[in-house]
């Protein structure tokens, strides 16, 4: 404890890097944010465990403070290639401190000048109780610019999301329906994302209080399943599968009728852009020609009315918004077969 104490304390800039481990530990985090003054980055396996809005956070800002940072806490997360495995290349040579209660998350490819292999809320009570009183030095300057610059783009995206236009296709653009179901579902519900391409969109534009992904391993197709088991286990909160692209809800599709069965309130938004788009980007550049990834602008809404479940199909922007405050509508025809979600 004194040793990472005395790295952390003396340092002019410090960033924390959170994962599954600090799950447990939010207000232990969230203390350590205010006490220490760092700057702050959530992944996929702690995304809103400390609130958007909280001084801190710099998600915005991933890459700039990673290259800038001159020491990096990790809590519960390794190092896997969502953060460059940890390369000198990515974080500019800074000092590692590493904390888990997992041995594997402090000795993957970076090794910590400190490692602490221990309950991670008790870890961060201990940090700040052989701190004491000892002032911290990091630069104010350098984190409130960090957290200016997260602000300003925070605010960027929110404010384009809402009006971005249609591809040159007329076909809807993955911000336009992440920004009606933001305002839909709140920051209460329970938020599952799914899928490739527009699990990347949803990743970045939406937030709710507790939120669930694919994980670092991109095992996509899970949406549907974790949506039933969420509703399931938390029967007084919305449950939104929110991000399930075409693709990879075709892996458990079926599972609708699961849910039917077992009376699960999920609610599973399919956006579909015909393609398992991720393959059929790939091969255009590597190989000049799609081959077997361009999927059907299939009527998921039908098939699931088919096994019990109310579905709608929705093709226009202005469908989206609820009665009271209709979208502009697109010109007459212009998303055709574009947003079946």
């Amino acid at each position: 404890m004194a040793a990472a104490v005395e790295i952390l304390w003396n340092a002019r800039r410090v960033l924390v890097i959170s994962g599954r481990g600090a799950r447990r530990a939010r207000p232990e985090l969230v203390a350590l944010l205010d006490r220490l003054g760092a700057v702050y980055l959530d992944t996929g396996e702690s995304r809103d465990l400390v609130p958007d809005d909280h001084p801190a956070m710099a998600s915005a800002m991933r890459g700039a403070v990673m290259g800038d940072a001159d020491v990096v806490l990790t809590v519960g997360r390794e190092l896997d290639f969502q953060l460059g495995f940890g390369s000198p290349a990515v974080f500019n040579g800074a000092t590692f401190v590493r904390i888990s209660d997992a041995p594997a998350e402090v000795r993957d490819n970076r090794r910590g000048a400190v490692a602490i292999v221990a309950d991670v809320a008790a870890t961060l009570r201990a940090l700040l109780e052989t701190a004491g009183n000892t002032a911290p030095k990091v630069d104010p300057a350098w984190a409130d610019k960090l957290r200016e610059g997260h602000r300003g783009r925070a605010a960027k995206l929110r404010q384009s999301m809402a009006s971005t236009p249609a591809g040159a296709d007329g076909r809807m653009h993955p911000n336009t329906l992440l920004a009606a179901l933001q305002d839909a579902v709140g920051r209460d519900a329970v938020v599952i994302t799914d899928g490739g391409d527009f699990l990347s969109f949803g990743r970045v534009g939406l937030s709710a209080d507790a939120m669930l992904d694919p994980g670092p391993f991109g095992c996509i197709g899970v949406g549907v399943p974790y949506g039933i088991a969420a509703s399931l286990e938390y029967p007084d909160r919305p449950v939104v599968v929110v991000a399930t692209g075409d693709g990879a809800f075709g892996f458990n599709a079926i599972e609708i009728d699961t849910a039917v069965r077992h009376k699960a309130p999920a609610l599973i938004v399919v956006a579909n852009n015909g393609a398992w788009q991720i393959e059929v980007h790939d091969q255009q550049e590597t190989h000049g020609k799609v081959v077997g990834t361009r999927l059907q602008y299939a009527d998921h809404a039908m098939m699931a009315r088919a096994f019990g479940m109310h579905a709608e199909r929705v093709e226009h922007e202005a469908d989206l918004a609820p009665p009271d405050r209709p979208r502009a509508r697109q010109p007459a025809g212009a998303a055709r077969r574009g947003g079946d979600h």
